[in-house]
């Protein structure tokens, strides 16, 4: 009985041996595909480019795996595919993290805003990466996409304040320049092409130079003698039989309002003695734009002069004295 329980141990124990060499002499078939996937995936991430050394050893292991398996050395074959396997995914990972940052960086770059600390973080991965420094690697990779990313943010804040800046220029040289237009004709050959290199920076956008030009030139224009007024407009009228001031004053073409008489009267003293008696044939020179405040003195004269007992003569002289 004994000796049959012994034989019976000895039988289970050849068998969990054979079971243990039949497992390890299995063909790794799985191991070998996760290893050819996570090599390929690899390369499509631009490990070759990015991490080629780390690279370089993922793709001999799988190579060695390739070639123990066709020896039927499988247990070799299975380690060195799980070592490539791993290595590839390493690779992988630091080669997408580094990629990723490359592109912020060229996006960075184009605009002309990539940052010293930007470049030498980006650096420092890869040197990480070439020492198969996985977690460092990555990390910086990271950290210099992040970085790149900010220096774009960075730039387009500032050319954003720049844009307004420009703008705040350009509102404050506006009503400068069309202050220097109207003074135009007063100007010296140098001023008006200074105004005419005014005009041009505000089309083309350029603030700072518009306003400093536009100032420039206002300030001299302010300072030059004040323009002396234009001539008064007037109309020279010859007195027909039968006219009086009141008539004449009263026509359309003169001020369309009799009351006004008085004015005319000014305008000619040294011709018209009495306001009263005017004779055909003089010539008569009338204002056509008199100030209101002579039309307001002229409209109380004819009214005060129509009801007052006094010398009519007296009033007009009095009149005449205080519109001069």
């Amino acid at each position: 009985m004994l000796m049959a329980k012994y034989t019976l141990l000895r039988y289970a124990a050849c068998v969990l041996v054979l079971a243990v060499i039949a497992g390890c002499a299995t063909a790794p078939t799985q191991e070998m595909s996760d290893a050819r996937q996570a090599v390929q995936a690899a390369r499509d991430a631009g490990a070759q480019l990015h991490t080629p050394l780390v690279m370089e050893s993922a793709e001999h292991e799988l190579s060695q795996a390739e070639r123990e398996l066709r020896g039927r050395n499988y247990k070799i074959a299975r380690n060195d595919a799980l070592s490539a396997k791993q290595g590839a995914i390493k690779a992988r990972n630091m080669a997408l993290a580094i990629s990723q940052a490359k592109d912020a960086i060229a996006e960075a770059d184009k605009l002309g805003a990539l940052s010293q600390s930007t470049r030498d973080r980006l650096a420092q991965a890869e040197t990480a990466a070439a020492a198969e420094n996985e977690e460092q690697a990555v990390q910086d990779a990271q950290l210099a996409m992040q970085l790149a990313r900010d220096d774009v943010r960075h730039f387009n804040e500032e050319q954003q304040r720049a844009v307004q800046e420009n703008q705040a220029w350009l509102d404050k040289a506006k009503p400068l320049l069309e202050e220097a237009r109207q003074a135009t004709a007063r100007m010296s050959g140098l001023q008006q092409e200074a105004l005419r290199r005014a005009e041009e920076a505000y089309q083309q956008g350029e603030g700072q130079k518009s306003y400093n030009l536009a100032d420039f030139i206002v300030a001299e224009v302010r300072a030059l003698p004040p323009e002396p007024p234009p001539p008064p407009r007037t109309l020279q009228y010859q007195v027909a039989k039968g006219d009086t001031l009141w008539n004449i004053a009263a026509k359309p073409s003169v001020y369309g309002n009799g009351l006004w008489w008085p004015l005319i009267l000014r305008s000619n003293q040294d011709k018209i003695r009495d306001a009263d008696m005017i004779s055909p044939g003089q010539q008569l020179t009338i204002e056509l734009d008199p100030k209101q405040s002579l039309v307001d003195q002229a409209v109380q004269h004819a009214i005060r002069r129509e009801g007052a007992p006094a010398d009519e003569q007296d009033l007009d002289r009095q009149f005449l004295k205080n519109t001069q």
